[in-house]
Parts: C-alpha cells; sequence; structure tokens
C-alpha cells in the first residue's frame, strides 16, 4: 500500500466527514484500513490534499499535486 492509496479512500467524495488535517488522516487510515502512518506521512497526506483542493483547477492537476508524489511513499 502507498500514501496516495490511503488519500484516495480518506478523501472519496462519498465520504461527508472529510477534514484536511493530518489528525484526520491518520484517524481513518487506522480506523477504515489498520494502517498506522507516523506523524510524517499523514501530514504530507494533508498537505497534498489541501493543495489539490485549493488548486483551482478541478481534477486536471490530480496528478501532479497528489498521486505523484505520495505514490512515491510506501507504507
Amino acid at each position: 500500500m502507498n500514501a496516495f492509496e490511503i488519500y484516495d479512500a480518506a478523501f472519496d467524495s462519498a465520504n461527508d466527514n472529510i477534514e484536511y488535517t493530518a489528525h484526520y488522516v491518520k484517524q481513518y487510515a487506522e480506523g477504515a484500513l489498520d494502517v498506522f502512518l507516523s506523524d510524517e506521512i499523514a501530514k504530507e497526506i494533508a498537505d497534498c490534499a489541501i493543495k489539490f483542493r485549493d488548486n483551482g483547477n478541478g481534477t486536471n492537476d490530480l496528478y501532479h499535486f497528489v498521486e505523484k508524489p505520495l505514490s512515491e511513499i510506501e507504507i
């Protein structure tokens, strides 16, 4: 599993309880996926999610802002 897969699950558009914080990412990974993340990895996932959310270009930049950097982080 890599960090992008955790991002993809935690920030699914069907999830009504999304919070753009490292704490939320850690809680989601532990509760839903039984995966324990370091604070640094959780922060990186949250930071990428915020950067993508705020970029203003919709899904066009998902690969560059989220998928590419997070796919390189193995859990």
